[in-house]
This record gives C-alpha cells, structure tokens and sequence, in this order.
C-alpha cells in the first residue's frame, strides 16, 4: 500500500555531471557529481540544511526515484547506465530517454515515443488557467496530434509495472470487489489501497453531510475495461485496472469531462469549477493519501476519474516543498 509523506531521496534542483565511465555489470551505477546552480548557491544561507532548497521534480533523478518510492515491490533499483538514468523493473532496464522510459532494444527508435508525463499532482485544487491565443493554437496542435494517433508511448513501460500486457492476460488478472456497495473489477495490486480509501470515506460520511450525500448519489461504478484512452493512440489505464470512474446517478447540469464540454463550449477549459461536477474534497482527500490522483485537478478535467499514481502524489509533496 502507498504511504502518503514517505520520502526517502529529496534534493535540490541541481546539474549532474555525468562521467562516462562503464557501469560496473549490469546494475552497477556509473558516477553522478552533484553541483549546486549559481541560483541555488546564492538562495543557500550559512547553517541551512541543503535538501531545504526547492526540488526539481522535472528532474529525472527525481522523477524516477518517486517511481522507486512508489512502486518498492516492482522497480528494483535506480542508477545511471550508459549516460542516462534509469531503473531495473523485472529484470529489465528501462532508461529515462527524455521522459520515453525505454529498454535497450528501443533507444534507437526513440523518436517514434513520445513522453510519459510525469507531472507533480497538485496538493490544492489549481486555479483555472486562462489561455493566450499562442496557447490556444499550441493546445488545438497537440489535440489534434492525439486524435491522429501521433502521441504512442512505449506500452512496455507500463506492462512492466503491471503486467496485463495482453487482453487475456489481463482478463485473467484482474479481480472483482466491492467499492461503496458496487462491484468493480481491479488490479489486485491496488486492493489493499483501495480497501483503505473506502474505510475512510464510511468513516468520513459519518460526521460529513457533503460526504454521505456523495455516496447515496452515486450511480454505477466502473475501473477495468480494457480500451485505449479516448482520442489517443494509448492505452486507458482503465485497462489495467488501476483507474475508477465514480459515476453519479444525476450530474445536475453540470460538467465532468472535457470532450463532452468541447462539444458545447469554445473555450471548455474556462469552465468555472462551480459548473462543474465536483467530488468533495474529503473524499479526493483520501483518494490522494492512499496513492489515487483524481481527474478533476487535471487541465484536461475528468471529475468522475481516479487513478493509483503514487509518484505523482510523491511529486506533487516535494514541489509543494
């Protein structure tokens, strides 16, 4: 299970020198020099503890080193082989390769990935962003890149990580349970987590109106169907059982899912948070301190969506500092 707060690496954002010297064997770290940036040496005071400074959690030391935290079961080691940085999941390597996460065999292909995003989940709900007409025309280019299929990752990633790398594999993998009195299919690797989250949320709705309503209001529940996410050329992780759709039986009039307001609205993205369907923030509370990430901070806003990401809850506590 996911333990909210634990943080075995933090340092500042920094510029690693990378030496050129061959790993020792096939998991053996080649050296990393770590300097402090001007800006960072100028921000230190005398007697200051250095992990004090802001983290870089677009770093990938960083961002893998949430991985190994995340995942200590699945990722076995963190360490920079052949001038990158990496980490050893199953017995394979798979290295950061500008965010692409790939094995040996697909470095040369690499231009045909793109990136996983690892962005840090907010603690607080974010303000809403209002967009220049420069940033208008970039977002419709990369939407339209989706819808086209132009943005593939590399799918071994994540099966490393949890398997299910075929449709029967995963049929054969996934397990039934019941959520806040629905059946739901999952990956047993997140049951215990999700045990966790529905003691929480009874224990909540106890004492909290807003809570107790929530659930009486929900209608069908739903978390594996194996599909890819809808307009891109990946696969939903829904289909490997680690996302949820909490679906209320009467959304109100209000709004839940992006694609669905890009139908009605011009600019869906300035969407108002009070005309959009909102989970209380004590049950998305207990989503996050068990390892889930919820859709409705995200830019691309999906409020009846939770998904386990515990890095990205990891990453979200250190950009908080």
């Amino acid at each position: 299970m996911f333990r909210s707060g634990r943080v075995l690496l933090v340092l500042p954002a920094a510029v690693f020198l990378l030496q050129c010297a061959e790993p020792a064997g096939d998991t053996g770290p080649m050296v990393a020099e770590l300097q402090l940036t001007e800006s960072q040496a100028s921000q230190a005071r005398p007697g200051e503890p250095i992990d004090e400074l802001p983290v870089d959690v677009g770093s990938p030391l960083i961002v893998l080193d949430a991985l190994l935290q995340a995942y200590p079961d699945r990722v076995e080691s963190l360490a920079i082989r052949d001038g990158d940085w990496s980490v050893l999941i199953g017995g394979e390597i798979h290295y950061w390769a500008e965010g692409r996460m790939l094995p040996a065999g697909q470095l040369e292909k690499a231009e045909e990935y793109s990136s996983y995003s690892f962005r840090p989940n907010p603690v607080k709900l974010p303000p809403l962003r209002e967009l220049s007409p420069e940033e208008i025309e970039r977002l419709t280019s990369r939407l339209e890149e989706r819808e086209t299929g132009q943005d593939a990752r590399y799918q071994g990633f994540m099966t490393a990580l949890w398997g299910m790398e075929d449709f029967l594999t995963a049929e054969n993998t996934v397990i039934r349970v019941e959520f806040l009195g629905r059946h739901i299919r999952i990956h047993p690797g997140i049951r215990e987590s999700l045990v966790q989250v529905e003691t929480e949320i009874l224990i909540i709705a106890e004492t909290d109106v807003a809570t107790a309503g929530w659930i009486e209001g929900q209608g069908d529940s739903g978390a594996y169907v194996w599909r890819d996410i809808a307009g891109s050329a990946n696969r939903s992780l829904h289909s490997f059982g680690i996302a949820l759709d909490l679906i209320p039986g009467d959304y109100r009039g209000k709004q839940a899912y992006w694609r669905w307001a890009d139908d009605i609205y011009d600019e869906w993205w300035t969407i108002p948070y009070e005309d959009r369907y909102m989970v209380p923030e004590a049950v998305v509370e207990a989503f996050e301190k068990n390892g889930f990430i919820w859709g409705g901070k995200w830019f691309l806003f999906d409020q009846i969506h939770f998904e386990y990401r515990p890095e990205l809850i990891i990453l979200g506590q250190l950009a908080e500092g």
